[in-house]
């Protein structure tokens, strides 16, 4: 079953990219905001409606308005040609496991700063928080590689690091627990979905392989025990991507 979803999901991803170049509507205002998408309604002299990308519908009043005209969008060109600049990603999802798992699909938020290159290489450091039976705060590398530019952009998603638990103590029914954290990583692809400027909704899939260290100590022996929980998880995320001026 999961090789199946992720299977889809590649597939899916895959044949945005071939989709042909389309015109469409672009409104420039006076303040330099651009706004591409299809125009809905014109009151001369009035107002301006516009569509984009994303469902999200404006209204402009025409004296804000400095430009409106009609440009070719090409979704994906097979290149890899994104805008350089500082962006900030940031997410919350569920880490989805079967149901025999004693936390079928715990909650999760990211945040990773980085840098997207003109090669469309984004390279940055992910942190967040994962409520898990302890909460754990993974801190990773985040590597991600863009299929294309335009207005929908494929992404192929690349992480490790390592998961380090809220608290290092803790006790219950007389017994010690310490904490260890552990190695975390996770592959997956993605779609970057822009509806403005500097903006884009953010959504992925991945594989999460997740190790959490912990030792139990009893009072009443003299040695300690020490184990591993496994976490392997299809990792779903949804979120909003900030900073490129294009995808």
């Amino acid at each position: 079953m999961t090789k199946k979803i992720i299977l889809s999901l590649v597939t899916a991803i895959l044949g945005i990219t071939v989709l042909h170049a389309q015109r469409t509507d672009r409104v420039i205002l006076k303040n330099g905001t651009t706004i591409i998408g299809d125009v809905e309604k014109i009151i001369p002299e009035e107002s301006i409606t516009i569509n984009d990308r994303a469902g999200n519908s404006w209204v402009f009043t025409m004296a804000d308005v400095a430009e409106i005209d009609k440009v070719e969008v090409k979704r994906i060109n097979g290149g890899s040609d994104v805008s350089l600049g500082w962006v900030n990603m940031s997410t919350i999802g569920v880490l989805a496991g079967s149901q025999q798992n004693n936390y079928i699909a715990p909650f999760s938020m990211h945040s990773s700063f980085g840098y997207f290159s003109g090669k469309g290489i984004y390279t940055g450091l992910l942190a967040g928080l994962e409520f898990l039976n302890i909460n754990h705060i993974p801190l990773m590398a985040d590597l991600q590689y863009a299929l294309g530019r335009g207005d929908v952009v494929p992404v192929v998603i690349a992480r490790g690091g390592y998961a380090l638990p809220s608290k290092w103590e803790d006790s219950y029914h007389n017994t010690d627990y310490t904490y260890h954290g552990g190695i975390a990583g996770a592959i997956g692809v993605g779609l970057k979905i822009g509806s403005r400027d500097n903006f884009a909704w953010d959504v992925s899939l991945l594989y999460r392989h997740m190790q959490i260290n912990y030792t139990e100590s009893y009072e009443w022996q003299s040695f300690d025990n020490t184990y591993k929980d496994i976490y392997n998880r299809i990792e779903f995320r949804v979120g909003f991507y900030l900073g490129v001026k294009k995808l």
